[in-house]
């Protein structure tokens, strides 16, 4: 059981994710997965813990926004004390150069919507999968709403993820 539920927490680490659902999104589209199998179902409890832990933007807006202010706040104080100390600012924790909006349309475009979409399609579009897609949606609606005004008028914006830079063009849907 140490063994397993140590799987299930390093399973969350963000690093992975390109990992974990490019596994997932073979099982699927291979119609291989199968559940009574002790390894699909364990692969599938680090994907449902996965979810559970970048689950943030698919919550109604007042509490998404809520959480996602706290969690940058966390990210701006970071950038601060290693600016303080002369070390390189860690990627999103600049608040000179990283808004909210930006690093949170960034981290639902290219983290949570792709696990979702792909949940969505395990659970069979449950009502709830679609609920927190629709919530998604709209949060990241809300998001590129507030997004200030001079990154609205530039064509790119930049969302670090997995040691690389992504570039999204605003003037398309993300």
């Amino acid at each position: 059981i140490e063994q397993q539920l140590g799987s299930l927490i390093l399973a969350t680490d963000i690093n992975r994710q390109n990992e974990f659902l490019t596994r997932l999104k073979a099982h699927l589209h291979n119609k291989d997965l199968r559940l009574e199998d002790i390894h699909d179902r364990h692969f599938m409890l680090q994907i449902a813990l996965k979810c559970a832990d970048i689950c943030n933007p698919c919550r109604i807006w007042e509490m998404s926004k809520q959480w996602s202010e706290r969690v940058c706040e966390e990210f701006y104080r970071q950038g601060d004390l290693e600016q303080k100390f002369e070390l390189e600012i860690s990627p999103l924790c600049n608040q000179q150069k990283d808004s909210i909006p930006s690093i949170q349309i960034g981290f639902m475009t290219y983290i949570v919507e792709p696990l979702f979409q792909e949940w969505a399609r395990f659970t069979g579009h449950s009502a709830l999968s679609e609920s927190m897609l629709s919530h998604l949606a709209h949060n990241k609606a809300q998001w590129k709403s507030l997004l200030p005004r001079q990154h609205r008028s530039s064509s790119e914006s930049t969302f670090y993820f997995n040691n690389n830079y992504y570039y999204t063009d605003n003037n398309k849907s993300f």
